[in-house]
């Protein structure tokens, strides 16, 4: 059995797989099968921020946080274990699930309970991501990304799932302009213009197969830089079929490039940003990396 004594369940009954909240009963049935005495935190909560929640909630005595919901939601319980010892355990409902794919915890809500409570857990220290108000961990971007994010209803998104993105990802390229980016890294300056830009710590893109690089590694001490010029959908298809050929440094509609401390992004016109599935204002936006600075329990086939 698990040796954890005091947990901590957040759950997002608005995740868009959560099933309006008929997933709660099974996971706390899970727990109390297996002794493991649990604290649930249920939201969003009518009249009340959901950060606020979290802000409130002591780190004491618990020896488990469990994140039930999507990127947004294990990006903000993550946010108040960074820096502890008490590990993340992650229960995939969301709609791009991108860091339970990454760490390879499965999406099927029994076996990432499973993964919990075996006695062959094991945890890994990731890198994480401060910004100026908040951390995140896997990814932020700045360009159409963060459009479909804000334009894609939670309704769409718990009955569609990642569909939902995908038909607001092609409106946003009808028509699309390029925008002039200002990239400061580790002490070096470029200028270009893109329609997207993205740091990431993680090699998922949320498909299957579909890898942004190899190189990259979730606790490796340095942040992956994206420069996404794609214009049209027709050059996202061609894009998406070099990354998939494992030819994606070969095609000019996209730069790679490593740091190790910080970057910082500015436009000429303010663009809107999103950390970890959640839109979270406009550019500038400034990234400074943590190295292994979240403990978080993965799955059986990760290979780090």
């Amino acid at each position: 059995m698990a040796t954890y004594k005091n947990a901590h369940l957040f759950y997002n009954s608005d995740s868009g797989q959560s099933k309006k909240g008929r997933q709660l009963e099974p996971i706390r049935v899970h727990f109390e099968q297996h002794s493991i005495p649990v604290k649930i935190t249920k939201f969003p909560v009518p009249g009340e921020d959901i950060k606020t929640i979290v802000d409130q909630i002591s780190v004491e005595d618990t020896d488990l946080f469990i994140a039930a919901g999507g990127d947004g939601t294990i990006s903000l319980i993550g946010n108040k274990l960074i820096g502890t010892d008490i590990p993340l355990a992650i229960l995939p409902l969301g709609t791009g699930n991108l860091l339970a794919q990454e760490l390879k915890i499965p999406l099927n809500l029994e076996k990432a309970l499973s993964l919990i409570t075996t006695d062959q857990s094991k945890t890994i220290l990731m890198d994480t991501m401060k910004l100026e108000d908040r951390s995140c961990l896997l990814n932020v971007s700045v360009g159409v990304t963060p459009k479909v994010m804000k334009k894609t209803p939670a309704k769409e998104k718990q009955r569609y799932g990642v569909f939902a993105y995908i038909v607001h990802f092609v409106q946003q390229f009808l028509g699309l302009k390029l925008n002039r980016y200002f990239v400061e890294y580790d002490g070096k300056n470029i200028t270009f213009r893109a329609s997207e830009v993205l740091i990431t710590n993680g090699q998922s893109m949320g498909v299957e197969n579909l890898k942004w690089s190899d190189k990259i590694t979730i606790n490796d001490g340095r942040l992956d830089l994206f420069i996404i010029r794609a214009t049209n959908f027709m050059d996202v298809i061609r894009l998406v079929f070099s990354i998939f050929q494992k030819k994606s440094e070969q095609n000019n509609m996209m730069k790679y490039i490593q740091f190790s401390d910080y970057c910082r992004i500015e436009t000429q016109t303010p663009i809107p940003t999103q950390a970890d599935g959640d839109t979270i204002g406009e550019t500038p936006v400034e990234i400074r990396i943590k190295p292994k600075s979240l403990k978080g329990i993965f799955g059986e086939n990760y290979n780090h």
